[in-house]
């Protein structure tokens, strides 16, 4: 048993298996006269393998807090420039318009491709590069006229959907943290605005259409427009944006992050609140198309908070007469050139017109020669049918749907996103197919899983490495 115990004592190996699975230990190499010179040499070899392990681990997981930062900076440059300078470019004329943010948005996702961690996905290059080809051919070939810009806007506006960043969650939520931060800015300025025009007139909000010449401003949008015709409140839209639905549309955005993400009450009811204080209908009808995806992933007592909140906002609008102010909008559907009829009711009209003509299952009118001007508002699914033919506006949406939801953060923030494009967006306005970049299609967001269970693999496997080979000893 001494003998057992002293025997015992030497034995400083890690654990191993015999072959039949009893637990041994292994005898480090060398004798007591060489224990020095052995542990050393023994130290050494681990702190090579040791050294190789953190190679492999980080070769496992190759994503740097500083490409994540710049993967957030890229974020916050599209989201401020998007909201901030959305009504800014240069407009030497009304037939060519660059808004600043398409530039703005391929400096900065050069910047990340550059120095962030990009990603290629063949299948979205193979079908953008399928898409360019098909428009082409079907301008050359069937059209009867067709505009240079207007094709060369659309490939443009459409390529930044190629780029994606290795992104991982906590950086996902960051950035969206950072969109509902700027969104509670402006909702702020709503206020301001209602608070102004209530006390001394809305003629003394900040008016970019009078502090900046034309040439630098995005035309052809309700930048001020009354509550309700004849009546001398007006709409705020955020002073920066173009309109106040686009305004409206971006405040839903937030709430609905906020109610998927993060749960934070008393900024999603600031949210509601602020939205029904726009007066505008796209952003109302938006949140009540996604109340289903909400619901889903609201827990039970965010999901009560947020009904009583409703039943109260439900008292207040009747009390302050909200639905007096906005039913006459429900009148417009059927009234040719409403905002209504020429957002719901003219793009469908206008698809079955460019179908009568079997032509136009293959071909249509030619880029930039639908209809425009007036109050007439483009689906993009309208806009690619008539202007290019079916099969291309069938053929756009396989091309963006699949950029959309492929590797998608989040599926329930794509949907939203694609309802939002398809009914609410229109194919050639930047800020639209830049807003789902920034939202989706630029994020390739890890598998934290996979990527840990990779890691854990490699670790253990070092880890039993570092036994060298000797005699198995029972204990």
């Amino acid at each position: 048993m001494a003998e057992l115990s002293d025997s015992s004592s030497r034995m400083d190996g890690p654990l191993a298996l015999d072959p039949s699975g009893s637990p041994t230990r292994r005898r480090r190499s060398g004798g007591s006269g060489r224990s020095g010179s052995g542990s050393g040499s023994s130290g050494s070899a681990r702190g090579s393998r040791s050294s190789r392990s953190g190679e492999d681990a980080g070769a496992l997981d190759p994503v740097t807090t500083t490409q994540q930062n710049i993967v957030f900076g890229v974020f916050a440059v599209l989201m401020i420039c998007l909201t901030v300078f959305q009504k800014i470019g240069y407009v030497p004329s009304k037939a060519f318009i660059i808004p600043i943010i398409l530039p703005v948005a391929y400096v900065a996702l050069g910047v990340g491709v550059l120095f962030a961690r990009p990603v290629f996905r063949p299948e979205r290059a193979i079908l953008y590069l399928a898409l360019v080809t098909l428009s082409t051919l079907s301008n050359v070939l069937f059209a009867p006229k067709y505009s240079l810009g207007s094709m060369a806007l659309y490939y443009a506006l459409y390529l930044p959907f190629l780029v994606a960043f290795d992104t991982t969650r906590a950086t996902y939520r960051r950035c969206l943290d950072f969109f509902c931060t700027v969104m509670l800015v402006f909702a702020g300025i709503v206020w301001a605005q209602h608070a102004i025009q209530i006390s001394i007139g809305w003629q003394y909000w900040p008016n970019l259409d009078k502090l900046l010449p034309p040439s630098l401003l995005i035309p052809e949008f309700n930048y001020i427009q009354p509550i309700e015709w004849g009546l001398n409140l007006m709409k705020p839209s955020g002073i920066a944006f173009l309109e106040v639905s686009i305004l409206s549309q971006f405040i839903t955005f937030a709430l609905i992050i906020e109610l998927l993400y993060f749960q934070r009450v008393q900024r999603a009811v600031f949210f509601g609140a602020t939205l029904l204080a726009t007066f505008a209908g796209t952003g109302l009808v938006l949140l009540l198309v996604s109340l289903p995806i909400i619901f889903s992933r609201m827990n039970t007592r965010v999901f009560a908070i947020m009904l009583a909140t409703a039943f109260f906002a439900l008292f207040v609008a009747l009390e302050l007469h909200w639905f007096d102010l906005v039913a006459h909008r429900f009148g417009e559907f059927q009234e040719t050139g409403s905002s209504a009829n020429s957002r719901f009711i003219a793009p469908l009209d206008r698809i079955r017109i460019a179908l009568i003509d079997p032509h136009g299952v293959y071909g249509g009118a030619g880029a930039g020669q639908i209809e425009a001007g007036g109050n007439t508002f483009w689906w993009p699914i309208a806009k690619t049918t008539v202007e290019y033919g079916l099969l291309e506006g069938i053929f756009f949406y396989v091309f963006y749907l699949t950029c959309l939801f492929d590797k998608a953060p989040s599926k329930q923030l794509a949907f939203v996103i694609a309802i939002w494009f398809s009914f609410e967006g229109t194919l050639l306005t930047a800020l639209n197919p830049i807003t789902c970049v920034m939202l989706s299609t630029m994020f390739v967001v890890r598998d934290e899983k996979r990527v840990r269970r990779r890691r854990s693999s490699s670790e253990s496997g070092s880890v039993s490495g570092l036994a060298e080979p000797g005699p198995a000893v029972a204990v």
